[in-house]
């Protein structure tokens, strides 16, 4: 499943932002805390001098912390592994020495997977033991902290798997970006755009707003906000977790299957080049069309650039080769 070779081989490759990524996931919070334990430090000098300021060392992790932003860490490990190393060659290079895709695959993931898992749950040692000494009053603390190593890990198997479909990294954070918003782009803008022609000819459409809702929990990116945490529940973060499995496990099959004579190009299969650029086609006229809904005139104008957009971004991001590195 893992071989210890490719291990140090992946290691020693991406040594750098292995290092970075784990020491930018690590600090990021427990730096966070001691910045906010010394502006309150400063609240109490100040205080000194101006007796009715209220000074309160206190953190609403449903509302701000940087642990919200350690899927960031996710994406860079993620493009590094495949996109960047595909771009340079030196992807060809280890699927050609004598190891299955499969274990090379797995090797990357679960790598990568264990350098984020390590730095989170340090941190979280170490922010706790920050919060202990200096008493720090904080709300929901456990719980975001379990739902940002949730995310991080959909979003890294997210952009792992669309590294492993594509030719270059430039597509691989296009794909993995149109991905997260996916159900909003196949239902929810034919939706509304159902919704704007109703109306044109005075139907009500009110009974589509419940369906639209819906897309809110099998949308990836949703997640970004809260974490699928609602009023201190952990129940909706098993729905990205859920989601995380199943892109690796797109990611490991993509990658057994990858086409290396595509390399460069925008995914390693020609025949998903037509049918997703009639896609994007269609996602340019039902977006263009619902921002210029104001009138029937406007929807089919609006309807018409989209066209023209969709085909011309389509065509230039799917038909054009990237040079590689």
């Amino acid at each position: 499943m893992v071989d210890r070779g490719l291990l140090y081989k992946e290691w020693k490759q991406h040594f750098w932002i292995f290092l970075v990524v784990f020491a930018a996931v690590l600090l990021s919070e427990p730096l966070a805390i001691l910045n906010d334990y010394f502006q309150y430090q400063g609240c109490l000098a100040e205080q000194k001098k101006f007796p009715d300021i209220e000074c309160v060392l206190y953190k609403d992790y449903g509302v701000s912390g940087a642990m919200r932003m350690f899927w960031v860490g996710g994406v860079a490990l993620a493009i590094s592994q495949i996109g960047f190393e595909r771009s340079r060659g030196t992807l060809d290079f280890t699927l050609g020495l004598p190891y299955k895709r499969g274990v090379i695959f797995n090797t990357k993931y679960f790598f990568g997977i264990s350098i984020l898992l390590t730095a989170q749950l340090l941190s979280y040692l170490l922010s706790y033991a920050l919060i202990i000494l200096y008493n720090v009053d904080v709300v929901f603390f456990h719980e975001y902290f379990i739902g940002a190593v949730i995310f991080c890990f959909m979003v890294y198997s997210l952009v792992m798997a669309a590294g492993a479909m594509t030719g270059n990294p430039l597509a691989q954070m296009i794909v993995a970006f149109s991905a997260s918003i996916l159900p909003y782009l196949l239902i929810g803008l034919p939706l509304a755009n159902l919704r704007i022609i109703l109306g044109f000819f005075g139907h009500d459409p009110a009974f589509f707003y419940g369906e639209t809702e819906l897309l809110d929990y099998i949308t990836p990116i949703i997640y970004l906000n809260s974490f699928g945490i609602q009023d201190g529940s952990l129940a909706f973060t098993l729905i990205p977790l859920a989601m995380g499995i199943l892109f690796y496990i797109i990611g490991y099959f993509c990658f057994i299957k990858q086409q290396l004579e595509r390399n460069g190009h925008f995914f390693l299969w020609r025949k998903m080049d037509r049918p997703i650029q009639i896609l994007v086609i269609l996602f340019g006229i039902w977006g263009f069309g619902t921002a210029a809904a104001s009138s029937l005139f406007s929807y089919i104008f609006g309807m018409l650039i989209g066209s023209a957009v969709g085909f011309l971004i389509s065509y230039f991001l799917i038909f054009k080769k990237i040079k590689q590195l």
